[in-house]
Protein backbone atom coordinates (compact mmCIF):
# COMPACT_ATOMS: atom_id res chain seq x y z
CA UNK A 1 0.00 0.00 0.00
CA UNK A 2 2.50 2.03 1.11
CA UNK A 3 4.66 1.64 -2.35
CA UNK A 4 1.98 2.12 -4.37
CA UNK A 5 1.43 5.44 -2.52
CA UNK A 6 4.52 6.76 -3.02
CA UNK A 7 4.35 5.38 -7.09
CA UNK A 8 0.85 7.07 -7.32
CA UNK A 9 2.64 10.36 -5.71
CA UNK A 10 5.70 10.50 -7.93
CA UNK A 11 2.89 10.04 -11.21
CA UNK A 12 0.76 12.95 -9.75
CA UNK A 13 3.66 15.71 -9.26
CA UNK A 14 5.83 14.37 -12.59
CA UNK A 15 2.69 15.53 -14.44
CA UNK A 16 1.30 18.43 -12.57
CA UNK A 17 5.18 19.70 -13.36
CA UNK A 18 4.61 18.41 -17.21
CA UNK A 19 1.12 20.70 -17.13
CA UNK A 20 2.52 23.75 -15.08
CA UNK A 21 5.62 24.07 -17.29
CA UNK A 22 3.41 25.05 -20.55
CA UNK A 23 1.25 27.37 -18.55
CA UNK A 24 4.01 29.39 -16.70
CA UNK A 25 5.21 29.70 -20.21
CA UNK A 26 2.37 31.07 -21.74
CA UNK A 27 1.80 33.67 -18.77
CA UNK A 28 5.20 34.47 -19.44
CA UNK A 29 4.68 35.11 -23.04
CA UNK A 30 1.31 37.45 -21.80
CA UNK A 31 -0.26 37.31 -25.09
CA UNK A 32 -3.63 36.73 -25.25
CA UNK A 33 -3.90 34.78 -28.08
CA UNK A 34 -1.96 32.31 -27.12
CA UNK A 35 -3.83 32.27 -23.74
CA UNK A 36 -7.06 32.41 -25.33
CA UNK A 37 -6.30 29.09 -27.23
CA UNK A 38 -4.89 27.25 -24.33
CA UNK A 39 -8.34 28.26 -22.27
CA UNK A 40 -10.54 27.07 -25.14
CA UNK A 41 -8.22 24.10 -25.63
CA UNK A 42 -8.58 23.06 -22.19
CA UNK A 43 -12.26 23.45 -21.39
CA UNK A 44 -13.08 21.96 -25.32
CA UNK A 45 -11.51 18.96 -23.91
CA UNK A 46 -13.36 18.66 -20.67
CA UNK A 47 -16.55 19.39 -22.23
CA UNK A 48 -15.80 16.59 -24.47
CA UNK A 49 -15.15 14.69 -21.56
CA UNK A 50 -18.34 15.60 -19.93
CA UNK A 51 -20.43 14.47 -22.72
CA UNK A 52 -17.94 11.10 -23.41
CA UNK A 53 -18.99 9.84 -20.23
CA UNK A 54 -22.75 10.37 -20.89
CA UNK A 55 -22.89 12.65 -17.56
CA UNK A 56 -26.89 12.48 -18.13
CA UNK A 57 -29.34 14.99 -17.92
CA UNK A 58 -26.13 17.22 -16.65
CA UNK A 59 -25.29 18.71 -19.63
CA UNK A 60 -26.33 21.71 -18.98
CA UNK A 61 -24.84 21.88 -15.44
CA UNK A 62 -21.59 21.06 -17.06
CA UNK A 63 -21.87 23.59 -20.21
CA UNK A 64 -22.61 26.09 -17.21
CA UNK A 65 -19.29 25.32 -14.98
CA UNK A 66 -16.80 24.65 -17.95
CA UNK A 67 -18.26 28.03 -19.25
CA UNK A 68 -18.05 30.17 -16.23
CA UNK A 69 -14.45 29.16 -16.08
CA UNK A 70 -13.58 29.29 -19.55
CA UNK A 71 -15.53 32.95 -19.75
CA UNK A 72 -14.07 34.50 -16.80
CA UNK A 73 -10.52 33.08 -17.28
CA UNK A 74 -10.59 34.57 -21.32
CA UNK A 75 -12.58 37.92 -20.28
CA UNK A 76 -10.41 39.11 -17.20
CA UNK A 77 -6.97 38.23 -18.72
CA UNK A 78 -8.25 40.38 -22.09
CA UNK A 79 -10.06 43.07 -19.54
CA UNK A 80 -7.33 43.73 -17.34
CA UNK A 81 -4.30 43.23 -19.25
CA UNK A 82 -3.48 46.67 -20.54
CA UNK A 83 -1.04 49.15 -18.34
CA UNK A 84 -3.20 52.02 -17.63
CA UNK A 85 -5.69 49.46 -16.31
CA UNK A 86 -3.27 47.72 -14.10
CA UNK A 87 -2.38 51.05 -12.75
CA UNK A 88 -5.12 52.17 -12.00
CA UNK A 89 -7.13 48.68 -10.79
CA UNK A 90 -3.82 46.60 -9.25
CA UNK A 91 -2.30 49.28 -7.18
CA UNK A 92 -2.58 47.24 -4.40
CA UNK A 93 -1.19 43.88 -5.94
CA UNK A 94 2.09 45.29 -6.24
CA UNK A 95 4.15 44.39 -9.13
CA UNK A 96 1.78 41.37 -10.32
CA UNK A 97 0.29 41.90 -13.76
CA UNK A 98 -3.42 39.77 -14.58
CA UNK A 99 -1.30 37.11 -16.23
CA UNK A 100 0.71 36.36 -12.67
CA UNK A 101 -2.39 36.78 -10.74
CA UNK A 102 -3.50 34.02 -12.98
CA UNK A 103 -1.19 31.54 -12.32
CA UNK A 104 -0.81 32.26 -8.34
CA UNK A 105 -4.64 31.80 -8.64
CA UNK A 106 -4.25 28.69 -10.37
CA UNK A 107 -1.12 27.62 -7.76
CA UNK A 108 -3.24 27.85 -4.99
CA UNK A 109 -5.80 25.59 -6.40
CA UNK A 110 -2.90 22.99 -7.39
CA UNK A 111 -1.53 23.74 -3.69
CA UNK A 112 -4.87 22.38 -2.04
CA UNK A 113 -4.92 19.59 -4.35
CA UNK A 114 -1.64 18.48 -3.61
CA UNK A 115 -1.52 19.44 0.50
CA UNK A 116 -4.91 17.79 0.77
CA UNK A 117 -4.10 14.80 -1.10
CA UNK A 118 -0.73 14.03 1.09
CA UNK A 119 -2.42 14.95 4.28
CA UNK A 120 -5.48 12.97 3.70
CA UNK A 121 -3.66 9.64 2.46
CA UNK A 122 -1.51 9.70 5.39
CA UNK A 123 -3.69 10.82 8.12
CA UNK A 124 -7.07 10.93 7.09
CA UNK A 125 -9.62 8.81 9.36
CA UNK A 126 -12.24 11.09 9.31
CA UNK A 127 -14.08 10.49 6.11
CA UNK A 128 -16.19 13.58 4.48
CA UNK A 129 -18.43 12.43 2.06
CA UNK A 130 -18.05 8.63 1.86
CA UNK A 131 -20.92 7.50 -0.21
CA UNK A 132 -20.06 10.19 -3.06
CA UNK A 133 -16.19 10.01 -2.62
CA UNK A 134 -14.76 7.57 -0.03
CA UNK A 135 -11.51 9.22 0.00
CA UNK A 136 -12.21 12.87 0.99
CA UNK A 137 -10.95 13.50 4.50
CA UNK A 138 -11.39 16.22 7.60
CA UNK A 139 -7.79 16.07 7.97
CA UNK A 140 -6.71 16.14 3.82
CA UNK A 141 -9.15 19.32 3.55
CA UNK A 142 -8.05 21.24 6.84
CA UNK A 143 -4.61 20.04 4.94
CA UNK A 144 -5.17 21.72 1.92
CA UNK A 145 -6.64 24.83 3.99
CA UNK A 146 -2.92 25.11 5.62
CA UNK A 147 -1.52 24.61 2.51
CA UNK A 148 -3.60 27.70 0.94
CA UNK A 149 -2.61 29.78 3.93
CA UNK A 150 0.78 29.29 3.87
CA UNK A 151 1.12 30.17 0.31
CA UNK A 152 -0.96 33.51 0.51
CA UNK A 153 1.01 34.47 3.25
CA UNK A 154 4.38 34.20 1.24
CA UNK A 155 2.47 36.29 -2.06
CA UNK A 156 1.47 38.83 0.56
CA UNK A 157 4.54 38.86 2.08
CA UNK A 158 7.26 39.27 -1.26
CA UNK A 159 4.47 41.14 -3.14
CA UNK A 160 2.90 43.65 -0.22
CA UNK A 161 0.01 42.50 -0.55
CA UNK A 162 -3.20 43.21 1.78
CA UNK A 163 -3.51 40.02 3.89
CA UNK A 164 -7.17 39.75 3.05
CA UNK A 165 -5.60 37.75 0.56
CA UNK A 166 -5.25 34.77 2.44
CA UNK A 167 -8.73 34.92 3.46
CA UNK A 168 -9.88 35.28 -0.22
CA UNK A 169 -7.37 32.32 -1.29
CA UNK A 170 -8.64 29.80 1.86
CA UNK A 171 -12.32 30.77 0.13
CA UNK A 172 -10.76 29.35 -2.79
CA UNK A 173 -9.51 26.40 -1.14
CA UNK A 174 -13.22 25.49 -0.35
CA UNK A 175 -14.59 26.26 -3.42
CA UNK A 176 -11.84 23.70 -4.93
CA UNK A 177 -12.85 20.98 -2.49
CA UNK A 178 -16.63 21.85 -3.46
CA UNK A 179 -15.73 21.68 -7.31
CA UNK A 180 -13.96 18.22 -6.89
CA UNK A 181 -17.02 16.58 -4.91
CA UNK A 182 -19.16 17.40 -7.38
CA UNK A 183 -17.28 15.81 -10.32
CA UNK A 184 -17.06 13.15 -8.00
CA UNK A 185 -20.35 12.50 -7.66
CA UNK A 186 -21.02 12.87 -11.28
CA UNK A 187 -18.45 9.65 -12.00
CA UNK A 188 -19.88 8.02 -8.83
CA UNK A 189 -23.61 8.06 -10.17
CA UNK A 190 -21.94 7.13 -14.05
CA UNK A 191 -19.67 4.25 -12.25
CA UNK A 192 -16.36 5.48 -13.33
CA UNK A 193 -13.06 6.54 -11.87
CA UNK A 194 -11.20 8.93 -14.02
CA UNK A 195 -13.36 10.93 -17.15
CA UNK A 196 -10.46 9.89 -18.82
CA UNK A 197 -6.72 8.99 -19.27
CA UNK A 198 -4.89 11.39 -20.47
CA UNK A 199 -3.02 12.35 -17.85
CA UNK A 200 -1.42 9.69 -16.37
CA UNK A 201 -2.29 9.79 -12.29
CA UNK A 202 -5.02 12.31 -12.55
CA UNK A 203 -7.25 10.86 -15.10
CA UNK A 204 -8.06 12.92 -18.03
CA UNK A 205 -8.59 16.85 -18.17
CA UNK A 206 -12.03 16.86 -16.60
CA UNK A 207 -10.48 15.46 -13.41
CA UNK A 208 -7.41 17.65 -12.98
CA UNK A 209 -9.65 20.57 -14.19
CA UNK A 210 -12.28 19.78 -11.38
CA UNK A 211 -11.33 21.85 -8.58
CA UNK A 212 -10.53 25.03 -10.76
CA UNK A 213 -14.12 25.39 -12.37
CA UNK A 214 -15.23 27.29 -9.58
CA UNK A 215 -12.78 28.46 -7.82
CA UNK A 216 -10.69 29.98 -10.35
CA UNK A 217 -13.53 32.31 -11.75
CA UNK A 218 -14.53 33.23 -7.60
CA UNK A 219 -11.12 34.12 -7.00
CA UNK A 220 -10.75 36.05 -10.34
CA UNK A 221 -13.78 38.07 -9.26
CA UNK A 222 -12.72 38.33 -5.74
CA UNK A 223 -8.97 39.17 -6.12
CA UNK A 224 -9.43 41.59 -9.20
CA UNK A 225 -12.76 43.12 -7.89
CA UNK A 226 -12.76 43.22 -3.96
CA UNK A 227 -8.85 42.92 -3.16
CA UNK A 228 -8.24 46.73 -4.12
CA UNK A 229 -10.81 48.43 -1.84
CA UNK A 230 -9.79 46.26 1.35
Amino acid sequence: MEKEYKINLLRRLSTSVLIIMPIVLIIYLQNILVFSLMISLISFLAMYEWIKNDFTSRYFSGFGLIFLFWFCSIYFVMNYSTPLIHQTLFASLGSLSIYNIFLIIILNTAIFDTFAYVVGSNFGKNFITPKISPNKTLEGLLGGLIGNTFFSLIICYFYSISYWLILIFIIGGILAFIGDLKISFHKRQSGIKDTGSLLPGHGGILDRLDSHLIATPVILILTIKLLPLL
